[in-house]
């Protein structure tokens, strides 16, 4: 895939070789049998998801952090975009969906990226894993509300790392709903970064929390419950249970 934004990936300080790859990660992109995305032409894949992924590296905690967790990575975005971009970053990707999981390894491989790994797991179980609070920051790309994405990212990440969500605005009801269930995991109040990836960009925001204090060992819920059941819904106490 021919890319059109060099100067937008220089501006980022990736280089030339990286550059070449995420051509050739566009190209696996376009011919992946696998649905791994609905963007089907060049420009879009380079807007939509290279640029898109490199603006994390806006977030001081994520272009300066040690380890990386991308959960829900789907055809491995933001995961692979950060791998090129900082050779020196330990990414993990976490994807529950195989196919998705071995297209990810597949384009790790060919692409010589030896500093990703694929976790093919849901995020619930590996916060109760021996990754749980090793990761100096958890990214995620319109996953899910603001209470979801902090119960199962939180939990991944240590005290003094951050969780950054890459969505639209949030209503008032996400934002103070997502407020009860940062504080009931360990993390301060959010903060929101407008962002423009590329030209006409709108809407889209990095949501920012830090984690204060050691997430609870109840949490994460096991797998689903964060989806039925999110922390902080309906309750005067911030959805603490009992």
């Amino acid at each position: 895939m021919n890319l059109q934004e060099t100067a937008a990936y220089v501006a980022y300080g990736v280089t030339d070789e990286a550059i070449a790859k995420l051509g050739r990660f566009g190209d696996l992109l376009l011919l992946s049998p696998v649905n791994v995305t609905a963007i089907r032409d060049p420009l879009g894949i380079e807007h939509l998801h290279f640029l898109d992924s490199l603006s994390l590296l806006t977030v001081p905690e994520v272009n300066g952090a040690g380890r990386v967790v991308d959960v829900g990575s789907g055809g491995g975005l933001p995961a692979i975009v950060l791998a090129l971009a900082l050779p020196g970053l330990k990414v993990v990707a976490v994807e529950s969906i195989r196919k998705k999981c071995a297209f990810i390894e597949e384009v790790g491989l060919l692409l010589g990226l030896s500093n990703l790994r694929v976790e093919c797991a849901r995020a619930e179980d590996l916060g109760h894993s021996g990754l749980r609070e090793s990761f100096d920051a958890a990214v995620t790309r319109a996953v899910a509300p603001m209470a979801v994405v902090a119960e199962i990212c939180l939990p991944l990440v240590r005290v003094g790392g951050v969780v950054v969500a890459m969505k639209g605005p949030m209503s008032d009801q996400e934002r103070i709903q997502g407020q009860n269930a940062l504080a009931i995991l360990g993390a301060v109040e959010g903060t929101a970064r407008q962002v423009q990836p590329f030209p006409g960009a709108e809407n889209r925001w990095l949501h920012v929390a830090r984690k204060a204090f050691s997430t609870p060992p109840d949490y994460p819920r096991r797998p689903g419950v964060p989806q039925k059941r999110p922390l902080g819904a309906g309750r005067a106490d911030g959805g603490r249970r009992s």
